[in-house]
């Protein structure tokens, strides 16, 4: 099945890599680049509270974490170098890529389905679809792009029916 699932999604999954990195450079440069000095608000909390204040140091990190995308991504970016952060990313993607292939296989085998047949995911208006009929049963796996205000960077989601043929 994994070989089957390799080559369906080996498009995407190199888009959403791409996409990733091309991302995290991105907000790389300007983390490096960031300057208080820039922004209004830190420069009225910096003149009002005083530079070495909680509260200017306070709302200074969170516009840097802010910048990265979250706690956890500014932790990466900020001690760590580009070469170090396209390891990160690439480690990311592969950890993103493995549990979604394990979820399609997961709900594959609870239906009782053990092989598949090849298949193409096609794009759509929202994502990515393949959809096949194997063993009495249609499979539609679904990759749609998501992201929220609670969720600052675009990942995917991928979504598994198998349905028993009616």
């Amino acid at each position: 099945m994994q070989d089957q699932i390799n080559k369906a999604f080996k498009e995407l999954n190199a888009q959403m890599l791409e996409r990733q990195m091309a991302w995290a450079m991105a907000a790389k440069d300007a983390l490096t680049n960031f300057d208080a000095a820039d922004h209004e608000d830190l420069e009225h909390a910096k003149s009002h509270f005083g530079e070495w204040s909680m509260e200017y140091r306070h709302r200074v990190s969170t516009r840097k974490i802010e910048i990265c995308g979250g706690q956890k991504w500014w932790e990466q970016m900020y001690g760590s170098n580009k070469q170090m952060l396209a390891e990160f990313v690439a480690k990311n993607i592969a950890g993103v890529i493995e549990s979604r292939d394990n979820r399609i296989i997961a709900a594959l085998t609870k239906a009782g389905i053990t092989e598949i047949p090849e298949f193409t995911l096609t794009h759509s208006s929202n994502g990515y679809e393949g959809i096949f009929n194997v063993a009495g049963h249609t499979v539609s796996i679904c990759t749609i792009l998501a992201g929220g205000y609670n969720i600052q960077c675009l990942h995917q989601r991928t979504l598994i029916k198998v349905k028993a043929a009616a």
